[in-house]
């Protein structure tokens, strides 16, 4: 089946695959049951509409979050705007090549981010590393041997999560993406500010949402949904404990000596502050440079992920609507120059 694009359904009934991004139980007015659809095209995403059914019954069906479906979609007019409901809706295994048309992926594969991650991650050191081997020697146990070795323990998954539900980098390898372009910065703030330790900041930097793996399942259409340890937790508590039990295998089989203590819990540290502050779910706040820079690196690479994000749909000298996220309050706006050069 030929993929319509939401952008190009006029008004009438329209049938086409799409991605089943989220699903909300509510009721009607009248207190009927109704569930409203979040569907992506690999393009957008909107919000439909689908009465008299509850996310049970959908799921019975084979209809949940993450999955494939073909579905009968309503375009209508509501007020002015374009309203959607959902006529049908069932699932559907599609072929490779229209399922990828239907996944949002970054602009470089994320097979080749996460090998340029492991390349930079050696690199940061100055030591002499074989680039072209995914693994560091048994008897390696510095801080970029012990990144190297969570990421390629968590290889498939590392190379598919999303960084998140919403807000930024919420796309099938937006993890890497993410921590690639931030890897990269760190590299050129060191130039800068050489008091900065480049292997503490690099390896931290790399492992800062690792825990993300845990806290969110990524289904292959890039779809996350929050696990119940995700909830219970939250990333940088998990992520620490994926660093600890790295440290208590190599420690296990190697007679209680691995990795240096201080080193593991200055990259600890940075995880557990990255956020920043205890309101935006830090554990504690940055008390080393090398936490202080990778929260400010973070936040810099999420905001530039949000304008990006926001551009596509705008024409130069126009705003957007307010943006949730640029600054907290849900109130920012972002306004694209006419004299800049987007592209």
């Amino acid at each position: 089946m030929a993929i319509i694009r939401f952008s190009k359904m006029d008004f009438g009934v329209h049938e086409t695959d799409v991605v089943v991004a989220g699903i909300v139980q509510t009721n009607t007015n009248n207190g009927k049951p109704m569930l409203k659809v979040t569907l992506k095209d690999g393009e957008e995403s909107i919000t439909a509409l689908l009465f008299d059914a509850t996310k049970k019954e959908l799921a019975s069906g084979g209809i949940e979050e993450g999955c494939t479906a073909v579905i009968k979609l309503e375009v209508t007019d509501y007020k002015g705007s374009k309203s959607y409901k959902i006529n049908s809706i069932t699932p559907a295994k599609l072929p490779d090549d229209e399922l990828k048309q239907l996944i949002k992926l970054p602009p470089v594969d994320p097979s080749r981010l996460v090998n340029d991650i492991i390349v930079l991650i050696k690199q940061s050191s100055g030591r002499d590393y074989d680039l072209e081997a995914g693994g560091v020697p048994d008897d390696d146990f510095s801080l970029t041997a012990l990144a190297v070795r969570i990421i390629t323990n968590n290889l498939k998954a590392f190379t598919k999560s999303s960084a998140a539900k919403a807000m930024h980098h919420n796309l099938y390898g937006g993890l890497a993406y993410h921590t690639y372009r931030m890897i990269r910065a760190a590299y050129s703030i060191c130039e800068t500010y050489t008091l900065l330790n480049r292997e503490l900041l690099v390896c931290g930097t790399a492992l800062h949402d690792i825990g993300k793996l845990v806290e969110i399942k990524t289904s292959d259409t890039g779809i996350a949904t929050y696990t119940d340890m995700g909830n219970l937790f939250g990333h940088p508590l998990l992520g620490i404990e994926m660093i600890d039990h790295e440290v208590w295998n190599k420690n296990q089989a190697n007679g209680g000596r691995s990795y240096n203590a201080e080193q593991v819990a200055m990259l600890k540290h940075m995880i557990a502050s990255h956020h920043g502050q205890p309101e935006w779910g830090a554990i504690r706040m940055p008390s080393t440079p090398e936490a202080m820079i990778l929260h400010e690196l973070d936040m810099i690479d999420s905001r530039m992920y949000m304008y990006e994000e926001n551009f596509k749909d705008l024409t130069p000298g126009t705003s957007s609507e307010p943006v949730f996220g640029i600054a907290g309050d849900g109130k920012t706006v972002i306004y694209k120059n006419s004299f800049s050069d987007y592209s």
